[in-house]
């Protein structure tokens, strides 16, 4: 297969500022330094998953081959019970997100009982970008409702809120369409969409970067890429002992002339739910649900923080002039 490429919006450098989305201070600060400037093809569903530089399943393995939970592995299974088997995260007793694109309707989850158990959903919707001067865009985030709550034994996973700028340089969880995980860090947040158009969402962006493809040798043989059949699953965080949801993956990002299977450099993009907090709040609200959340702070001295700004708006400024490239 080929993988999909990123392209530049529009023509030349006339790019629209990024929008703001939401109360977040950080946010705020993206919507005044990054230029919107990439679109991805979302991560089809038919290839093999994730890349992970020293791939070993009694560390990656989610599960044991008889489906028990691996001891080893590099998440504590007793926080995960809300992490579906498929590519879906619950975030209250009746309702879970994914990627918009890839339209899980049905979820199993292993309780902490060790029980699985399957639920259907019923109804779903996209949530929405605002872009100034433009109508709201669907994003590549989709909540579903559940016929039902789940059994208590299935615990909602809480959603990662607060200071989101304390997200860049910490170092993430990334599970795959096989039920394995890889870790990795996080390099920027951007606002990107798909080389089709619209979509445009908040994300976390992060790169395959090891000390075989001109890279610095990232987290070594956890290092984690995403590759097809990836879109939907989770990306989470551990702060202070307890696991939280940042998003599930939305696409990739291959330089021309580059494969990521071969294991070549490339960046990933995974949703930033806690962008659209407010949102999410009122939706499951109405329905008489309220949100899990976990808060992530910061206080880094003031130039350190402007330095990340510039350095996120150096990163978004060189891949404008790319070309357009598209799957086949």
């Amino acid at each position: 297969m080929r993988l999909g490429r990123w392209s530049t919006v529009g023509s030349g450098f006339d790019l629209p500022r990024l929008p703001c989305l939401s109360e977040n201070t950080y946010v705020n600060s993206i919507c005044r330094h990054l230029l919107l400037g990439i679109a991805l093809l979302w991560i089809h569903s038919h290839s093999s998953a994730a890349i992970i530089n020293g791939l070993d399943p009694t560390y990656h393995d989610r599960f044991l081959s008889d489906g028990t939970p691996n001891p080893s592995f590099l998440v504590d299974e007793t926080q995960l019970s809300g992490v579906a088997l498929q590519p879906a995260v619950l975030i209250t007793p009746r309702h879970y997100v994914t990627a918009a694109h890839v339209g899980t309707t049905e979820v199993t989850f292993r309780g902490t009982d060790g029980t699985e158990r399957t639920y259907q959903s019923i109804s779903s919707q996209k949530l929405l970008t605002t872009v100034p001067g433009q109508p709201a865009v669907g994003s590549d985030i989709q909540l579903h409702t559940l016929s039902s709550d789940v059994d208590p034994s299935i615990v909602p996973v809480p959603i990662v809120v607060g200071d989101l700028a304390a997200l860049l340089g910490q170092t993430f969880f990334a599970f795959d369409a096989q039920g394995r995980a890889g870790r990795n860090v996080i390099d920027g947040l951007q606002i990107v969409q798909f080389d089709t158009g619209g979509s445009d969402t908040v994300t976390i962006q992060f790169s395959y970067d090891t000390d075989t493809n001109g890279g610095t040798g990232g987290l070594g043989r956890d290092e984690i890429g995403l590759l097809g059949g990836d879109s939907g699953n989770a990306a989470l965080i551990e702060i202070d002992g307890q696991i939280g949801l940042i998003g599930t993956h939305m696409g990739i990002d291959v330089p021309e002339g580059s494969n990521a299977g071969a294991g070549d450099r490339y960046d990933n993009f995974s949703t930033l739910v806690g962008a659209y907090e407010d949102e999410l709040s009122s939706l499951v609200a109405a329905q008489g649900y309220s949100l899990r959340t976990l808060s992530i702070t910061a206080v880094p001295e003031p130039a350190t923080v402007g330095f990340l700004l510039a350095a996120s708006a150096t990163v978004s400024l060189s891949r404008r002039n790319r070309r357009r490239r598209n799957q086949r």
